[in-house]
C-alpha cells in the first residue's frame, strides 16, 4: 500500500523534475529492497528492469483473453520473404511454417504481383488475369486446403494502373473493380461452402497508398484523390455484399476490410501535434485517411497497420490509436462494433541496435527487444478488443542492403543471409527462431493444453 502511494506521488513529480524521484529511489531501496526499487523504476519510466521470459509473457497475455481463443485472434503474414528454407514452392513453404507454429489465421498477398510475392522454387501459370483465376491457381488451392480457418488476403484488382482512383474513380474502372471483386467473392463463397473458413479481402495501408499516389502534387489536387479512394473502397464493399446476397454464407464467411496506417496517439492529440505532410512538395499537413475517408465508407472491418508503436514508450499507444479508429469507423455493418483489427504489426530488429533506441536491459539483444515490444503491442490490442491481430511476418522481407525497396540489394535469385535482413521475422534464414516465435507458439500450445484438459474433465 505504501509503495502504491509512493509510486502515484512520484509519477506526478517525475513530470516536474527528474531529480526528485531519484531521491525517492534511495528511500524505496532501504524500505523495500531491490524488488521495490525495480517496481518503482518500471512504473515511472515505463522501461523494463529485467528481461521478461516467454512463459511470463504467455501467462500475462492469456489472462487478457477471457473466454476468447488466441487461435481465433492471432495470425501471421507470409509474403515476399528474402530467403527460403526448403525447395517447396514458396507460398506453400511459408504457409506450412505458419501452420506448424500453430496459427489458424494467415495473411497473404493476393494481387497481380503474385510472382514477386512468392517467387522461390515456384512455377506460376502465365495466363492469370483475374483474382478469381488467382484463387484457382494450384498454389493457392493448396494453401486454401490447409487447416487455417481464416485467410486475410491483401487484394489488388487486375487493373494496369495501381492508383487508378487518384484522379477520381472513372465508370470503367469502377466496373472493373466491382467485377473482379464480385467474381472472386462468388468463387470463394461457392467453392468453400461448408468448410468453416473465413476470407477477408483488404487493401494495403491507405495512407501510404495515398502518399505514393500523390507524390509531386499540391493540396488542390488532393480532394479528388480522396473521393476516388472512398468510391474505390465502397465499390469493393458493394461487390462483397452482392456476392453474399447471391451465394449465401452457409459454412463460409467473407468480409471486406479497409486499412489505414497513420492514426494519432492520445499524446499527439493532447499536444496539438499533426502529421507533417509526407507528400512533397506540399508543406501543409495532409488529411489522414482515418479522418477524411473512413467515416464515409461502409466496410465490414477496419484495419490498423501499426509501425509507429514498436519503439520504447510507444507500444501501448496501440490501444488509444485503435480507440481513435473505433471512434471514426462506422459500426452498422454485419459485424457491428466488433469490426476492428490490428491488421499488421511488427518490429525490425535493426531498429534496436542503437543504445538510445532500445530498452537498456535488452542492450545488445535485438531479438529480445523486438519480443518485448511485440508482446506489449499484443496486450494493448487485446485490451482494445480487436477481432484480429496479424503479425508481420514469418520470414523477413526487408533488406539492409539498398533499403526497403531492395532496389540496390541482392542480385536476382540470391537468397538473403541473416546479416542481410532488417529482422522482421519469426524464423531467420539459418532456420533458427526468435523469442517472438516461442511466445506465439506458447500461446497456441497453452490453448491446446487447456482444450485437452477440458475434454478430459468432460469424460469423467
Amino acid at each position: 500500500m505504501i509503495l502504491s502511494i509512493l509510486l502515484t506521488f512520484s509519477k506526478r513529480i517525475f513530470e516536474v523534475s527528474v531529480a526528485r524521484p531519484l531521491i525517492l529511489l534511495c528511500g524505496l531501496s532501504a524500505c523495500f529492497g531491490t524488488p521495490g526499487i525495480a517496481a518503482y523504476k518500471e512504473a515511472v519510466t515505463g522501461l523494463p528492469t529485467r528481461k521478461l521470459s516467454v512463459q511470463e509473457a504467455v501467462s500475462e497475455t492469456n489472462k487478457l483473453l477471457g473466454k476468447r481463443k488466441i487461435s481465433d485472434i492471432l495470425g501471421v503474414t507470409h509474403t515476399n520473404g528474402q530467403y527460403a528454407l526448403t525447395e517447396k514452392p514458396f507460398l506453400i513453404e511459408g504457409s506450412e511454417a505458419v501452420n506448424k507454429l500453430g496459427a489458424k489465421i494467415i495473411k497473404l498477398w493476393f494481387s497481380p504481383g503474385y510472382k514477386k510475392s512468392y517467387s522461390w522454387h515456384s512455377q506460376w501459370p502465365e495466363d492469370i488475369s483475374s483474382l478469381e483465376e488467382l484463387a484457382k491457381s494450384p498454389y493457392f488451392e493448396s494453401v486454401f486446403a490447409m487447416p487455417f480457418h481464416t485467410y486475410v488476403l491483401e487484394v489488388y484488382e487486375f487493373i494496369p494502373q495501381v492508383y487508378f482512383w487518384k484522379k477520381g474513380l472513372y465508370d470503367k474502372d469502377k466496373a472493373m473493380v466491382h467485377n473482379d471483386i464480385l467474381k472472386l467473392s462468388t468463387y470463394l463463397l461457392t467453392r468453400y461452402r461448408g468448410s468453416g473458413k473465413t476470407f477477408i479481402l483488404q487493401n494495403w495501408e491507405s495512407d501510404n497508398a495515398m502518399k505514393q499516389a500523390m507524390k509531386g502534387t499540391m493540396p488542390e489536387e488532393w480532394d479528388i484523390a480522396y473521393q476516388g479512394m472512398r468510391e474505390w473502397i465502397n465499390t469493393r464493399q458493394s461487390a462483397v455484399e452482392e456476392a453474399r446476397e447471391k451465394c449465401g454464407t452457409d459454412g463460409v464467411r467473407l468480409f471486406n476490410a479497409m486499412e489505414v496506417n497513420f492514426i494519432p496517439s492520445a499524446k499527439m492529440i493532447a499536444s496539438g501535434k499533426t502529421y507533417k505532410s509526407p507528400i512533397p512538395p506540399a508543406k501543409v499537413p495532409f488529411p489522414l485517411i482515418v479522418d477524411a475517408v473512413v467515416p464515409q465508407t461502409h466496410c465490414d472491418l477496419y484495419s490498423f497497420s501499426s509501425w509507429e508503436t514498436c519503439y520504447p514508450g510507444t507500444e501501448d499507444t496501440v490501444f488509444d490509436r485503435l480507440q481513435y479508429l473505433a471512434a471514426k469507423a462506422p459500426h452498422d455493418g454485419i459485424l457491428g462494433s466488433a469490426n476492428l483489427m490490428l491488421g499488421e504489426f511488427g518490429a525490425h530488429e535493426d531498429n534496436f541496435e542503437k543504445a538510445g533506441k532500445t530498452y537498456p536491459i535488452y542492450q545488445g539483444d535485438t531479438s529480445g527487444s523486438a519480443f518485448y515490444a511485440l508482446q506489449l503491442m499484443v496486450k494493448a490490442a487485446l485490451r482494445a478488443g480487436v477481432r484480429y491481430i496479424i503479425h508481420w511476418q514469418i520470414y523477413s522481407n526487408d533488406l539492409r542492403m539498398g533499403g526497403k525497396d531492395q532496389g540496390l540489394g541482392l542480385p536476382p535469385g540470391v537468397m538473403a543471409t541473416k546479416e542481410d535482413c532488417v529482422g522482421n521475422w519469426l524464423i531467420r534464414p539459418d532456420g533458427t527462431r526468435v523469442p517472438t516465435y516461442d511466445y506465439f507458439k506458447g500461446l497456441f500450445d497453452l490453448e491446446n493444453d487447456q482444450e485437452l484438459s477440458r475434454l478430459g474433465s468432460d469424460c469423467h
